[in-house]
């Protein structure tokens, strides 16, 4: 929507900016708000899966506390998104960056204390090529944050443009630099997408059930 409207330069933009403008822009917003909320509840569904192997694994009761530091990380980064999405770069650019921070680099050492747990759960879950593609896959994810974050700040010292930064074109000058960290940015966010696929092979032996509740009232408790 925003190349069709011209928003911004067609040839790899920040993701960011591509849901910085009206119509765009709502779009963006709501579709993040619903994304930080469904990666939240699948980080709790993760804990709490992690903690019941956990506890199942004698030597291995000492992580318990590694996992509710693992959770707090992934809330984190789910909050991070959900302020990349109300927060949008061209009305208030410090929130915006603080929240990109906490999404990319939070969910980062979120996925690297899963990848451990990966490892260390092996025997017990038969995740060794999990183990191997996620060790994999966060990796690249340390990487892409430098390539993203570091020619970033190379461009935009290099940037001589008289226009906004999101019709940033050749002749503007650190181009070469810019796509280096745009084309960074979203295999970045590709990447972590495909991080959380991996706990799909994991989540199906799972069961969820609805929540009991109790009324407390003048008559006996009743369960719904």
């Amino acid at each position: 929507i925003a190349v069709s409207l011209n928003h911004v330069y067609p040839i790899f933009p920040y993701i960011s900016d591509t849901g910085t403008l009206s119509p765009e822009s709502c779009i963006f917003t709501q579709l993040l708000n619903i994304t930080s909320m469904l990666l939240a509840f699948c980080v709790y569904i993760r804990h709490l899966q992690i903690r019941k192997q956990l506890e199942s694994t004698w030597n291995l009761k000492h992580k318990l506390r590694l996992n509710t530091v693992t959770t707090y990380c992934g809330y984190i980064s789910c909050l991070g998104l959900d302020i990349v999405g109300n927060f949008q770069v061209s009305k208030f650019k410090e929130g915006h960056y603080v929240g990109a921070i906490l999404c990319f680099i939070g969910g980062s050492i979120y996925f690297i204390f899963q990848t451990n747990f990966s490892y260390h759960l092996q025997k017990e879950s038969a995740t060794s090529m999990l183990f191997v593609v996620r060790f994999v896959l966060c990796t690249i994810c340390v990487i892409l944050i430098f390539t993203t974050l570091v020619p970033a700040i190379i461009a935009s010292k290099q940037f001589k443009g008289a226009h906004s930064k999101k019709m940033w074109t050749p002749s503007d000058g650190g181009y070469t630099w810019h796509v280096v960290s745009t084309v960074s940015e979203w295999l970045l966010a590709f990447t972590q997408s495909t991080l959380v696929l991996t706990f799909l092979p994991e989540f199906k032996n799972i069961t969820v059930r609805s929540p009991v509740l109790k009324l407390q009232s003048l008559h006996p408790a009743s369960e719904i």
